[in-house]
């Protein structure tokens, strides 16, 4: 009996020790696949974040990726990496290729088991089973994707000069996506499939993650969390994106006016427009952070030419996102939030934000053009949508015994829980909110008319 449980005990942490390897080499393969999509959020207008952006744009995708340069990465010494065909680094391309394939493309619930599994748990498994035959290959299609085509985005990431080249990379990548793997057509199926997996997830991922006495609180969040209202959100939304326009598709129009958003943070901080136009201009060697090499700056002459070039680029606002960035400075938006009183007023200073990007009288035609598209009017009409996305946030708010808690949201819980279980979200902050994400809408001149 004490031979028994002692092999027992070396087993188990023989596994735990295995699970754990795995995990570091399953997320460095993550981090490739994750990089694809969620790239697409530098889409952002808060200033501070353009700014950053354009400081260290290279730097953030270093960041998010966990290295220090490419070459950590990519393998620039393979003989056959070269444009077009650039390799992984032997041990990322091991951890998509020993873990994420088999598991994505080659198991089945017959014979999925704890042993064999580490991403994805049995009923994950059953779920992606249920996909019809035109897109169960999906997932297996995504992670393949990333293998063949990952090491060329990221090189192109790395070397872009400014953020528009950035936007193009991922979007071009985006669109490809959509169309390749027929995305628009098996979304509907894919999300029925990734909800109904979370919903009672148990993969030896999270196990080997996570401190053993958070995973309950997990669980019990994710069975609390209202997932079919957040699959209904998603639905409509991607159902907005893939809608036909006469460009094809809409992602085709907001991909274009992202890119078009990016050439006017370019023209905001090119050539130190930035610092000149705020007085911040000096003379000197700076480091630019997409050449990687110090260059000389001159600073403007005199006083009045600084002034000068000011006028000139408010006189040029519709090419430039000063007027956003004035906007921003002047009404800088709240950081803390204790109560419905801090979101309102977070709210009022977030639609002032975007009205100044979108509301511009003599802007109202370039806006038009080239950052409203029909198609997301539509989309942020579809007030349903929106409804799925509150029964959501609401769910969020009543889920009890988390360890995390919106904040502003918490109200007094003790023994008023029956006042949080029937809390309801004021009709004005879902009004603020719209103002903020359709404040082309609400312009309180004539509104922008849209492009198709």
């Amino acid at each position: 009996a004490v031979v028994s449980t002692q092999s027992a005990h070396y087993g188990r942490g023989v596994l735990r020790t295995l699970i754990r390897e795995q995990g570091r080499q399953i997320l460095a393969a993550m981090k490739i696949l994750v990089l694809i999509t969620v790239l697409s959020a530098l889409t952002s207008v808060d200033a501070d974040f353009i700014e950053y952006i354009n400081e260290n744009g290279t730097e953030l995708v270093k960041e998010m990726l966990d290295v220090y340069w490419k070459y950590d990465i990519i393998d620039m010494d393979h003989p056959h990496s070269r444009p077009g065909n650039r390799k992984f680094h032997q041990d990322v391309e091991d951890a998509l290729v020993d873990n994420l394939i088999p598991e994505l493309c080659y198991m089945r619930s017959d014979n999925c088991t704890i042993y064999n599994s580490f991403v994805l748990d049995c009923n994950c498994v059953e779920e992606f089973e249920k996909l019809s035959p035109q897109c169960r290959t999906l997932p297996c299609d995504f992670v393949k994707h990333a293998l063949e085509r990952g090491p060329e985005i990221i090189f192109e990431l790395f070397t872009a000069t400014n953020l528009q080249e950035m936007l193009e990379v991922v979007t071009g990548e985006l669109a490809t996506i959509f169309e390749s793997y027929d995305f628009c057509t098996c979304s509907g199926e894919f999300l029925k499939a990734l909800f109904g997996c979370a919903k009672f997830f148990n993969g030896n991922i999270l196990h080997s993650q996570m401190y053993a006495g958070d995973i309950p609180n997990v669980q019990l969040g994710l069975r609390n969390l209202d997932l079919n209202s957040l699959n209904k959100f998603f639905n409509k939304l991607i159902g907005g994106i893939c809608a036909d326009t006469s460009s094809g598709k809409c992602y085709n129009d907001l991909f274009s006016s992202v890119q078009n958003l990016a050439a006017l943070a370019d023209n905001t901080f090119e050539n130190d427009n930035y610092d000149r136009y705020y007085g911040q201009y000096y003379a000197g060697s700076i480091y630019n952070s997409y050449t990687r090499r110090d260059e000389t700056v001159e600073p403007p002459v005199s006083e009045e030419e600084t002034a000068r070039f000011v006028n000139r680029m408010k006189k040029d606002k519709c090419n430039n996102l000063f007027r956003v960035i004035d906007t921003f400075k002047d009404d800088e938006l709240p950081t803390t939030f204790s109560d419905e009183d801090d979101w309102r007023e977070f709210f009022d200073r977030a639609q002032n934000l975007m009205s100044s990007l979108y509301c511009d009288r003599k802007c109202k035609t370039e806006i038009g053009e080239d950052l409203y598209p029909c198609c997301l009017k539509d989309i942020l009409n579809n007030n349903k949508m929106f409804d799925h996305l509150e029964d959501f946030i609401l769910s969020v708010y009543k889920t009890p015994d988390l360890d995390f808690y919106w904040d502003g949201f918490e109200h007094s819980l003790g023994n008023e829980y029956n006042h949080r279980w029937n809390y309801t979200i004021p009709e004005d902050l879902r009004t603020g909110f719209m103002k903020t994400i359709h404040a082309a809408k609400y312009c309180e001149a004539r509104n922008p008319t849209c492009f198709n």
